[in-house]
C-alpha cells in the first residue's frame, strides 16, 4: 500500500512540475490571426524622456512658436518688401528654433533623452483596433510605434523583438503584418533581414516603400512651382473636394483667381524667391535638421537617390556615417522591395496592396503631376504601375502592357494600367481616397482582406473590384470619371464663389 502511495505521490509530483512546462508552451487555437499594425509617419517626438516632463519637439510646443514668431513676422515682411536676404536669414532662424531640437546626430542616431513617448511593450496604447468598422473589435490587434527619424533598418530589428511579445502572449506562431504609409520601409526591412516566417499575410496600405517624388525634389534642391496655377488649383480639388461650403469657397476662390493669372504671378514670384534662398536655407538648417534621419532618406525615390546625396551632403565627410546607413537601406531594401515580396510570396505569405489616385501629388517637382494619394505617387505605391499625367490619360488607342495574366487591369477612366506593377492581382486601387483617409467602408475592406482566408485577388469578392471610388467614407466601384469630376462641375463651382463670399462675409 505504501508502495502504491508513494507512486501516486511521485505522479502527482511529477505533473506539478510539468504544468508551468505545458502552460509556458500553450498554443492559441482560434482563428484569429493577430494583426501588427506599423503605423506611417509622425508620431510625436520628444526631448528630455530621462525627465518627468519630457518636451515636445515634433510637434513644436507652443514656447518654440512664439520664440520663433518676431523672426517668421521679419521673414513674411522681407518676402513682401522683396528681401529675399532678409527673408532666408530669419526664415532659417525661425525653422531652427522651432525644428532645431528634433535633428539626429550627424551619424544618424538620435540624440540621448529624444524619441517617441516611452511606454512598456503592448500596453493599451499599444494594442487598438487598427481598423474598427464595428464597436469592439480590437481584439488581436497590435500597433508598432516607433521614432520615425531613424533608419528603417534599426526600427525592423525593434518590430523584431514586438513580433516575437506578440506571439508569445497570444499564443499564436504566426501573424499578419500591416503598414501604413512610412511603416511599409520597415515592413520591407524586417523581410529583408528575418525573411516571411512566422508571417501569414502583409496588408501594404499607401506604401512609401519607393519613397515619395516630392521627398526627392526636395533633397535634390529641385523645387519647382512657377506656373504651377492650374496644378495647384487640381491638388486643392483633390484633397479638399466638396463635401463642405468651406471647401467649396477655397477652391473656388483659388480657381477663380487663377483663371485672371493671379497665382501664377504669386507662384512666379515665389520661385525667384527659392532660386536666391533655397541654398541657403538648406545650409543654415534644413540639411542638418530633416537631412540627418534616415528614416526621411529613405522617402528619396530610387532614381533620386544619389543626385540627393550629392545635393544634400556634397561629399562632407562629416556625413560618412549617415550614408552607409542609407546606402545599405538604398542598395538592399529600396531597390529590391519587389524582390522582397516576391520571395516572401513564394514563401507561403499573402500579399495585398491598396493606393490611392486620381488626386495630384504636391506640385512642387519639375515634373508634370501625376496620380497620387496627394502625397505618395501611384507608380511609386504599387511598384510600377503605369500612370496618366493628373488632367491626363493613357490615349486612346493604349493597350494593356501586359496581357499573359488575361485579365483586365486598366482603370476605368483609362488613366491607370495596372498590368505593369509587381502585383496587379494583389493590388486594388482607390479614387479619390487620400493618403490618410481611413473611411469606415476602407477599413471594412481592409478588414475583409486581412480575414480572407487564403490569398485575395482582384477577382476575389465582386464588392471590392480592382478600381473603386472613395466618396464621403463610402467606396463603390470606379465609373468612367475622376473623383473630382464625379463630385463637382467646375463651371457651377466658380459660379457659385460669389454667393458662398457673400454668405461668409455677410451671413
Amino acid at each position: 500500500m505504501k508502495r502504491i502511495l508513494s507512486l501516486i505521490l511521485a505522479a502527482v509530483l511529477a505533473f506539478t512540475f510539468c504544468v508551468p512546462v505545458f502552460a509556458k508552451s500553450k498554443k492559441c487555437r482560434c482563428s484569429m490571426t493577430p494583426v501588427v499594425y506599423i503605423v506611417g509617419f509622425g508620431d510625436a517626438i520628444y526631448k528630455d524622456l530621462d525627465t518627468d516632463e519630457p518636451v515636445s519637439v515634433f510637434p513644436p510646443e507652443g514656447d518654440a512658436i512664439a520664440k520663433a514668431v518676431p523672426d517668421l513676422l521679419v521673414a513674411v515682411g522681407s518676402l513682401l518688401t522683396g528681401n529675399n536676404d532678409g527673408f532666408g536669414k530669419f526664415a532659417s532662424k525661425a525653422v531652427n528654433i522651432m525644428l532645431g531640437s528634433l535633428a539626429c546626430n550627424a551619424d544618424g542616431t538620435a540624440p540621448e533623452n529624444t524619441g517617441i513617448d516611452p511606454m512598456g511593450k503592448l500596453t493599451d496604447t499599444h494594442k487598438m483596433p487598427a481598423f474598427a468598422p464595428e464597436d469592439g473589435m480590437d481584439e488581436g490587434y497590435y500597433k508598432f510605434r516607433y521614432d520615425w527619424r531613424l533608419s528603417p533598418i534599426d526600427n525592423a530589428k525593434l518590430l523584431r523583438e514586438y513580433i516575437s511579445d506578440v506571439k508569445a502572449i497570444t499564443g499564436h506562431s504566426e501573424i499578419v503584418l500591416a503598414a501604413h504609409s512610412q511603416g511599409n520601409t520597415i515592413l520591407t526591412s524586417y523581410l529583408q533581414l528575418y525573411g516571411s516566417k512566422g508571417i501569414e499575410k502583409v496588408i501594404c496600405l499607401s506604401p512609401a516603400y519607393q519613397g515619395l517624388s516630392l521627398i526627392g525634389s526636395l533633397f535634390k534642391k529641385e523645387v519647382s512651382i512657377s506656373h504651377k496655377g492650374d496644378a495647384l488649383e487640381e491638388y486643392l480639388k483633390g484633397i479638399m473636394g466638396f463635401e463642405s461650403a468651406q471647401s467649396q469657397l477655397i477652391v473656388s476662390v483659388v480657381s477663380l483667381i487663377n483663371s485672371y493669372g493671379i497665382v501664377d504671378f504669386a507662384l512666379n514670384y515665389l520661385q525667384k524667391v527659392l532660386d536666391d534662398e533655397l541654398d541657403r536655407v538648406f545650409d543654415e538648417c534644413l540639411i542638418d535638421i530633416f537631412g540627418t534621419m534616415p528614416g526621411l532618406w529613405a522617402f528619396v525615390p530610387p532614381e533620386d537617390y544619389e543626385a540627393a546625396k550629392t545635393a544634400m551632403f556634397g561629399g562632407d565627410k562629416k556625413y560618412d556615417d549617415i550614408i552607409k546607413k542609407t546606402d545599405y537601406y538604398y542598395k538592399k531594401v529600396q531597390t529590391k522591395t519587389t524582390d522582397i515580396l516576391k520571395k516572401a510570396k513564394a514563401n507561403g505569405t499573402d500579399i495585398v496592396i491598396a493606393a490611392g489616385y486620381n488626386i495630384s501629388t504636391i506640385p512642387v517637382t519639375p515634373a508634370q503631376a501625376t496620380h497620387g494619394d496627394y502625397l505618395i505617387d501611384t507608380e511609386n505605391m504599387t511598384l510600377g504601375a503605369t500612370c496618366s499625367t493628373i488632367t491626363g490619360d493613357l490615349g486612346i488607342n493604349y493597350k494593356q502592357a501586359e496581357k499573359s495574366c488575361g485579365h483586365n487591369h486598366i482603370s476605368p477612366e483609362n488613366t491607370i494600367d495596372a498590368s505593369t506593377g509587381a502585383f496587379p492581382e494583389y493590388t486594388w486601387f482607390f479614387s479619390g481616397n487620400g493618403h490618410n483617409d481611413f473611411g469606415e467602408e476602407y477599413c471594412e475592406f481592409i478588414e475583409w482582406a486581412i480575414r480572407y482566408k487564403g490569398q485575395p485577388t482582384v477577382r476575389s469578392s465582386k464588392q471590392y473590384p480592382q478600381f473603386m471610388a472613395e466618396s464621403e467614407g463610402k467606396i463603390n466601384p470606379a465609373t468612367g470619371k475622376s473623383a473630382v469630376d464625379e463630385r463637382c462641375d467646375e463651371e457651377i463651382i466658380i459660379t457659385s464663389a460669389f454667393a458662398l463670399i457673400k454668405e461668409s462675409v455677410f451671413g
